[in-house]
């Protein structure tokens, strides 16, 4: 059992000194040669401090999980300079300080996770007691107790999940890079997830998490960078899209070929399923757009004013990358 282990690991002092651990510029990672070269990520410079949690959003191939890796020293850097706690990622002291959980996690399927987990922390520790400390703070930490002496190739998803990021824990005391921990959980895992995650950076980690899962996102980052077609196409203070309106109009009839023209009198506006939604700034109100609607003769089945979503910073990415191909 998990309570015969021995005693928790010391955490740190409260008050996290905010420093920035993860430094780069002109990040750039490129695959294959010649004809079939293909740029995952265009140079782009990223600043990432202690106690941050910062998510990664874009679509599928949009070169999230390249990032990661290039910060767990998992690629190799094709051009520029990327900083782990001041040493070159990739390099054995840049590797030492960072978790890495990957998509889908990874793990001996014959092994059971406390042995797994006693594994990794023996390449941590410098002596037997250390060592049954960090497990012991590991199993607490994600809440494993319950199934951690089963053999991992027995988990589910959600479990899987869950050691993933023990794993990552005990192996980033400085920088954690997690690969959708928080898809495909049910909502109470993800609830757990999502509060060891805050813990973890209450620790004094930088947190960078890629997901899908953007509502999830929206209560635990503290910015979001939005990377599309291998572009850093945005970095979004999460707390300022609570400060933020978007009037969200759906059309009906004859009104959805105004479409358009909504989109090109309103900056920043996108195209939703059934309307349009557009940001609400610069002293533009829902009732200046309503009167717009109706002096172009748009018909409104319905309107509402809600706060900005990362699924907003999403599109409208999206929506830039589709006009610069043009």
């Amino acid at each position: 059992m998990v309570a015969n282990l021995g005693a928790t690991v010391t955490k740190p002092e409260a008050g996290v000194r905010r420093m920035t651990v993860v430094r780069g510029e002109g990040v750039t990672r490129r695959f294959g040669s010649g004809r079939n070269e293909k740029v995952a990520l265009l140079p782009c410079s990223i600043g990432i401090q202690r106690g941050e949690i910062v998510g990664l959003v874009g679509p599928n191939g949009a070169g999230k999980t390249t990032l990661l890796r290039l910060i767990a020293g998992e690629l190799t850097l094709s051009e520029g300079e990327l900083l782990i706690d001041g040493n070159h990622a990739g390099t054995r002291r840049a590797r030492r300080v960072v978790g890495y959980a990957p998509d889908p996690p990874m793990a001996p399927v014959e092994l059971t996770g406390v042995e797994w987990l006693k594994y990794l922390a023996s390449h941590r520790a410098s002596h037997p007691g250390e060592r049954v400390a960090q497990l012991q703070w590991a199993v607490e930490l994600a809440d494993l107790e319950a199934f951690v002496g089963r053999r991992i190739g027995e988990y589910s998803r959600g479990m899987m999940q869950r050691l993933g990021l023990a794993s990552a824990a005990l192996c980033g005391n400085s920088v954690l890079a997690l690969d959708e921990v928080l898809s495909g959980v049910d909502p109470l895992v993800s609830r757990k997830l999502r509060g060891q995650i805050v813990q973890l950076a209450a620790l004094g980690r930088a947190v960078v998490v890629a997901s899908h899962d953007l509502a999830a996102l929206e209560r635990i980052a503290t910015r979001v960078l939005v990377i599309f077609d291998g572009r850093l196409s945005a970095d979004v203070a999460v707390a300022r899209l609570v400060e933020e309106r978007v009037a969200e109009l759906s059309l009906s009839g004859s009104g959805f070929v105004g479409i358009d023209r909504l989109l090109e009198r309103f900056s920043g506006s996108v195209r939703t399923g059934e309307g349009v939604a557009v940001p609400l700034t610069d002293g533009l109100t829902v009732e200046k757009v309503l009167t717009t609607c109706r002096s172009l003769r748009i018909a409104v089945a319905a309107s509402r004013t809600r706060y900005r979503a990362l699924e907003d910073i999403l599109v409208d990415a999206a929506s830039t990358g589709e006009r610069s191909e043009r």
